[in-house]
């Protein structure tokens, strides 16, 4: 509100299991550089949505009634610093691609709107027998149509996902060891060290509260390359929340 620049930035980790009982879950833990506000809100026009809301930037996420549900880490990190720039401009592109997304009663169908409306980052699109993951991201320099990429593919269920904040199907997508870029490789680093600790719980989960409590482990001395990260110091990371998906139970827990 004072007119000077605010730089809010996302880093996330997201994960999805196949559970026999339960169906597919997904469960992202939510990193930011500042103290998010959040809220819920339920909309009923078309197809009913329960959307996460993050009312500093505008983003949301969450499932419909049709039991589809949208989870996303970002991977054009930088994009996102300059979309939000101030306190006031809380209209996040991506969380609006996502909410129109959730109006498809069809998981298929919203994979499809995703894609056509070029939504960037690692994205869970899933209901409780379907899951796609897609990683998309704009071409480095380029903004034109043609300049979006992306890959999607459906996962099988005897298969997890891990994904954080940078590119596996697009390796050259966000952050990449550089020479001369201390913060990038820095940033790099922890991307890789959060998948590293997050592949471990998923793969060793056996119901969907391991997700959940194992993405609260601690495992380094260094803050910012735990899977949650609890430092206080300014501009730092930490995770302000966890969310969990249940398709089956049309249920999103924070």
């Amino acid at each position: 509100s004072s007119g000077r620049i605010q730089r809010f930035l996302l880093m996330c980790v997201i994960v999805a299991k196949y559970f026999p009982n339960k169906g597919w879950i997904g469960v992202k833990n939510r990193d930011r550089n500042y103290i998010p506000e959040i809220s819920f809100k339920i909309y009923e026009n078309t197809t009913e949505r329960l959307l996460f809301h993050d009312d500093v930037t505008g983003y949301k996420e969450g499932l419909n009634a049709h039991g589809v549900a949208i989870l996303s880490a970002s991977l054009m990190v930088l994009d996102d610093e300059k979309e939000i720039k101030t306190r006031t401009k809380v209209h996040s592109k991506d969380g609006k691609k996502i909410k129109k997304a959730l109006t498809y009663p069809d998981v298929k169908a919203a994979a499809m709107s995703v894609i056509k409306q070029k939504l960037t980052g690692n994205t869970l699109i899933f209901d409780e027998n379907h899951m796609y993951l897609l990683e998309g991201a704009w071409k480095p320099g380029g903004y034109a149509a043609k300049d979006f990429s992306y890959k999607i593919h459906e996962i099988p269920k005897d298969k997890t996902v891990v994904r954080t904040n940078h590119g596996i199907w697009l390796p050259w997508a966000s952050f990449q060891r550089k020479d001369g870029d201390k913060q990038q490789t820095l940033d790099r680093i922890s991307s890789e060290a959060r998948f590293l600790q997050a592949q471990y719980v998923v793969e060793n989960a056996e119901k969907p509260e391991d997700l959940v409590d194992g993405l609260c482990r601690i495992n380094t001395t260094h803050p910012q390359l735990n899977i949650m990260r609890m430092s206080t110091g300014k501009d730092d990371f930490r995770t302000t929340s966890q969310q969990l998906c249940v398709p089956h139970e049309r249920t999103l827990y924070c």
